[in-house]
């Protein structure tokens, strides 16, 4: 979905370069709040419970938020990601399956998650 390049694009670009589907399906973007305190918010997130987390990451996502799990530069969470799309396919009509590598169990998801509910994907579950 995302293919990699040399430079990240601006987000802008975004909307050009992936699927509109997707796109749509996104949250709309909210104007940031100059109050918010990103220290606070993580010490927050750091407390959460793998559970807490997965719900907390329910869709939908606003499309900067997601590809913030992408996104290779200071600015993004691409270098700290715990997941890589590895393969996919389908198992029988109307269901499927994906593959991914990751840095150890429990990872960080919403983002994968995120991408497979605005796919159309539902019951998604874990396994090895």
């Amino acid at each position: 979905m995302i293919e990699r390049v040399g430079t990240w694009p601006a987000f802008e670009r975004w909307p050009e370069l992936l699927p509109t589907w997707f796109v749509q399906r996104c949250e709309p973007e909210s104007v940031p709040d100059p109050s918010f305190d990103v220290e606070a918010w993580e010490r927050w997130w750091r407390a959460l419970t793998s559970e807490q987390k997965a719900a907390e990451c329910q869709g939908p996502w606003m499309l900067s938020d997601w590809l913030n799990y992408f996104d290779p530069t200071e600015e993004g969470r691409g270098d700290d990601r715990s997941w890589w799309w590895w393969d996919a396919g389908v198992s029988e009509p109307g269901s499927g399956w994906v593959e991914v590598a990751t840095t150890g169990w429990p990872c960080e998801t919403g983002s994968l998650s995120w991408l497979i509910e605005a796919s159309g994907g539902t019951d998604l579950s874990y396994g090895t």
